[in-house]
């Protein structure tokens, strides 16, 4: 399949993110099903979160999601907030990852960002993603704690 592009998806069509979502949050309740998750996606307009797919010619549903809000913090000023970043194993290596970091970069200095920030997990699993976070200019600059009440 060739790229056919990076656009937003709205709540109407969160059928279309709905299996790129699964794949990396497999155990979320608001990705039971395509209903529950335009019901979140209507929740969280209030936080600001978004949606975007890198899609391929072809294809009705997105091969890669990002799911990002754009946020003010004391500390960082007002910056693109990657939450979720997750490509369909059979698109993996195609580019759409690294179609869709562009396009939020892009979208942040629209939005008069002053960065673009994401948490990203720890071991071998996400070295590949660690290794495109890096490649696309993205710079390791904290340590994220938690602790799980």
């Amino acid at each position: 399949m060739t790229a056919a592009g990076v656009q937003a998806i709205t709540p109407d069509q969160a059928h279309l993110a709905l299996s790129a979502l699964r794949e990396l949050r497999p155990h979320a309740p608001a990705l039971a099903d395509a209903e529950a998750l335009a019901a979140h996606l209507q929740a969280v307009q209030s936080e600001h979160y978004r949606l975007a797919g890198a899609f391929e010619s072809g294809r009705e549903e997105a091969a890669a999601v990002a799911g990002y809000r754009v946020m003010t913090t004391l500390a960082f000023g007002r910056m693109l907030y990657l939450d979720d970043l997750s490509t369909l194993p059979a698109a993996r290596g195609r580019g759409h990852a690294s179609a869709l970091l562009r396009w939020l970069e892009t979208e942040a200095r629209r939005l008069d960002c002053r960065a673009l920030h994401l948490d990203s997990g720890v071991g071998p699993h996400r070295f590949d993603a660690h290794r495109l976070y890096l490649k696309t200019g993205l710079n390791i600059t904290c340590h994220h704690f938690e602790k799980v009440l």
